[in-house]
């Protein structure tokens, strides 16, 4: 990648990056064992246009500043992995191409083996709560995340002028 490439691109993932935090921390609900957000759009975005990597690392960097700048409860790194790895999985999926299989498979890893089990190991070395008070108050949550996340993003890609846009941008 030239230097007039990546100086076009830095300025769209430094705008990416802070929509994350916008919709991660500014405009979320956070309770005491779950949190209600839109970022997964902006991470989804971002692995679009940009390497699984660099989705990764700008997940990481959103969740590290936005718990700096709006903290809400107790920094815990694990959810920083959780960040990173979300990051990770949306952009294995969705840089080369979407579908609706891939959708589907990103979304059930990160709601399910991400979400519910890793975060909620988290909570539970954090807060020493049961596992059977973790897991079932949260399977319901991670259901309904689920299916949500997949009409949204779903509905998101088949956009055709973001298709277009998207496809454009890689190719520049």
């Amino acid at each position: 990648m030239t230097s007039s490439l990546t100086v076009k691109r830095t300025p769209l993932l430094g705008a990416l990056i802070a929509m994350q935090i916008i919709l991660g921390s500014l405009l979320s609900i956070q309770l005491l064992l779950t949190k209600i957000s839109f970022a997964f759009i902006i991470i989804a975005l971002t692995a679009r246009l940009f390497s699984p990597w660099v989705t990764a690392g700008s997940a990481a960097l959103a969740n590290l500043l936005g718990m700096l700048l709006f903290p809400k409860f107790t920094f815990f790194p694990g959810f920083l992995l959780t960040a990173f790895l979300t990051g990770l999985i949306f952009g294995l999926a969705f840089h080369q191409q979407t579908s609706l299989v891939r959708v589907l498979v990103a979304n059930f890893i990160v709601a399910f083996i991400l979400n519910l089990f890793l975060n909620s190991l988290w909570l539970h070395i954090m807060y020493l709560t049961p596992w059977s008070v973790l897991l079932t108050t949260r399977i319901i949550q991670e259901i309904v995340t689920y299916i949500c996340y997949s009409i949204i993003l779903i509905a998101l890609f088949k956009i055709p002028i973001l298709d277009k846009l998207t496809t454009r941008f890689k190719l520049q």
